[in-house]
């Protein structure tokens, strides 16, 4: 089977800008510590008093630090700020998917079970997701047999109305099937709803 692949990389727009701003935020203070941390030492002995070889040695040191240091880290943020665009993707996918899955099941579509692709994240997700896809089918298939048991009754009850064949036991004996219904559909969604 083909692997299949995403085209688009921007999918959860909001979230996936939130969390490259996040990275590059990130990467900027890591480069202004790196730079103090690096630079500082240098610039000390240009800022005071020092002796002029001393000086001269941490400018040659700063000039050299200032030609490697820079694009090295401007290659290091760019790259890492590309990379968070790839991680965040394969949580913004199925993201999406998790909010189309959630649209289709309020309209009704439980047929199909939610699936992620291999490398994505968030595969647990998708397992409680499509764990409660199928509790949702074993419901609507047990009420769906409740409501064609509720149907009969009725039918009967008005073709025997219609015959004129209804007396008391007869009526009491229905009454006590549909009962029992109500009873197992009391049953089936008590685990969903409070009863009162």
């Amino acid at each position: 089977m083909k692997p299949s692949f995403r085209k688009k990389y921007f999918i959860e727009k909001h979230f996936q800008s939130k969390v490259i701003l996040f990275t590059i935020l990130l990467l900027m203070l890591y480069t202004l510590l790196f730079v103090l941390i690096l630079f500082v030492p240098y610039m000390i002995p240009l800022s005071f008093d020092y002796p002029l070889t001393e000086q001269a040695d941490a400018a040659r040191m700063l000039l050299s630090l200032h030609t490697s240091i820079w694009p090295a880290l401007a290659v290091v943020i760019l790259s890492l700020s590309v990379l968070s665009i790839f991680i965040s993707h394969k949580v913004a996918g199925p993201l999406f998917r998790l909010k189309r899955s959630l649209a289709e099941i309020a309209a009704g579509s439980i047929d199909k079970d939610m699936k992620f692709r291999k490398r994505d994240e968030l595969h647990d997700l998708a397992d409680s997701v499509n764990l409660v896809i199928r509790e949702l089918r074993i419901l609507v298939g047990a009420l769906q047999n409740d409501h064609a048991s509720v149907s009969r009754c009725i039918a009967d009850i008005e073709q025997r109305i219609e015959n004129h064949q209804f007396d008391a036991v007869e009526g009491r004996g229905l009454i006590e099937k549909l009962q029992a219904i109500k009873v197992e559909i009391d049953q089936k969604l008590a685990k969903y709803v409070e009863q009162d």
